[in-house]
């Protein structure tokens, strides 16, 4: 069995299922910037599983997108799909023009708007992950050390 369908088989994905890509979500506005997801869901009634996907590029550069060579966390949105997981890719800001906890907090502001519309896009709220690269990693474990009820 191939190993990615194998992984959301275990954590809950179902069968696989297309899933169209919806760029430019606004997910929150932070010091009069536009914090923007791209999200992929699964056709159906769902509940789906869902990844919040937060790329790396050192916490001043990088992008939601994959950057230029589609490096970053891109290579995980087909495999997500395929597995039947709705996907969430965020872009937070960047230093060096906005300093810590800037990013930390739109990383916790993207969970917060992925709970919120949990209904909307069929999701399971009970079964949201996140998935970092380099800095992304970073944010994903601190936002889960500061984790509370609303995170």
């Amino acid at each position: 069995m191939n190993p990615r369908l194998l992984l959301g088989l275990v954590l809950g994905g179902g069968l696989p299922a297309h899933a169209a890509v919806q760029s430019d979500i606004e997910y929150g506005i932070a010091a009069g910037e536009s914090l923007r997801l791209d999200a992929s869901v699964p056709d159906g009634p769902g509940p789906w599983p869902a990844v919040i996907l937060v790329h790396g590029g050192g916490w001043t550069a990088g992008d939601k997108s994959g950057g230029p060579k589609k490096g970053y966390m891109a290579p995980m949105q087909e495999p997500l799909t395929k597995a039947g997981f709705a996907w969430f890719s965020i872009n937070y800001r960047l230093a060096p023009k906005y300093r810590y906890p800037a990013c930390l907090e739109d990383v916790e502001t993207a969970i917060r708007w992925v709970k919120a519309h949990a209904a909307q896009y069929h999701l399971d709220p009970q079964r949201i992950a996140l998935a970092g690269e380099s800095a992304g990693s970073q944010l994903i474990a601190m936002a889960a050390v500061r984790a509370d009820e609303a995170t």
